[in-house]
């Protein structure tokens, strides 16, 4: 078993806070690790809804081993990348591609 961090960062319009949670636990393989990360995306992006929040910033964050008493973010090199919620879904967004942003060509 592989030890893997999902770190989910989520902040709603009109708030200049952000709710940050972090869990640590042991997959299988990568692949494992990111179908469980995607259902907690899916999960937050159903919450929204129902509690007709519009997000302003939410992803769900994955990275390589257990890091539960690290602070981590997408500069750290155990980061694989996150899945970035909206209004439509999810959609995962590699560490390179996350890394260098939308502006990136």
């Amino acid at each position: 078993m592989s030890a893997f961090t999902i770190v989910t960062t989520s902040a709603t319009q009109g708030s200049d806070a952000a709710e940050v949670s972090t869990l640590s636990d042991d997959f299988a393989n990568e692949s494992e690790a990111l179908g469980y990360s995607r259902r907690m995306a899916e999960e937050m992006v159903g919450m929204a809804h129902q509690l007709a929040l519009d997000f302003d910033y939410s992803t769900v964050g994955l990275y390589d081993g257990d890091l539960i008493d690290e602070e981590v973010d997408p500069t750290h090199p155990a980061f694989l990348g996150a899945w970035v919620l909206d209004e439509e879904g999810v959609a995962f967004v590699g560490a390179d591609e996350f890394r260098d942003g939308p502006d990136a060509a």
